[in-house]
């Protein structure tokens, strides 16, 4: 029902209040009277109140866009929740992989070591089985003699490296 619908039926029982059981009543007493007077004026406030709010489509549209930022941070924040727990649970399955993989990594490089430290040997073996006694002799003496000075010899080969470095920049300018 319409606001002026409203309007016209409190009227209408307005006047229906002025007429008793044995139809309309000439004298009223004036203090009942005041009170439908104020009745009268209070719903006519409300009416207009209702009819000003409707028509103030600022606040209306205000009320609005204030219902939908809540709506919508409410949504975000259910969101971010699940994206945070989500991102969580890929953090777990993803650090488990890993571990898994550096184990599985590990196995395969040991295994790969113990091969290499086993061809080694074996090469080293067969090296020193042919290598003749003489020779071995005098890389044992210069082992021990390069153990015992290795300071001078450090600085030797560093004089070397640098002569080599001059001789081959003098050669690239030719």
């Amino acid at each position: 029902m319409s606001e002026g619908k409203k309007a016209g039926s409190h009227a209408e029982s307005a006047s229906r209040a002025r007429t008793g059981p044995d139809g309309p009543t000439t004298k009223r007493d004036p203090g009942r009277l005041q009170q439908d007077i104020e009745r009268t004026r209070e719903h006519l406030g409300r009416t207009v109140g209702q009819l000003a709010a409707k028509a103030d489509v600022k606040a209306v549209a205000r009320d609005r866009a204030t219902e939908l930022s809540e709506r919508v941070k409410g949504k975000t924040e259910r969101v971010r929740t699940q994206t945070a727990a989500r991102a969580q649970g890929v953090r777990s399955q993803l650090a488990g992989k890993t571990t898994a993989a550096r184990h599985r990594a590990q196995s395969v490089s040991d295994g790969r070591m113990a091969r290499v430290r086993e061809q080694v040997v074996a090469v080293g073996t067969t090296a020193r089985e042919t290598t003749p006694d003489q020779v071995r002799d005098v890389v044992a003496k210069g082992v021990a003699g390069a153990r015992q000075r290795r300071v001078p010899l450090a600085v030797a080969v560093g004089v070397l490296v640098l002569a080599l470095l001059l001789i081959r920049r003098r050669q690239g300018r030719r």
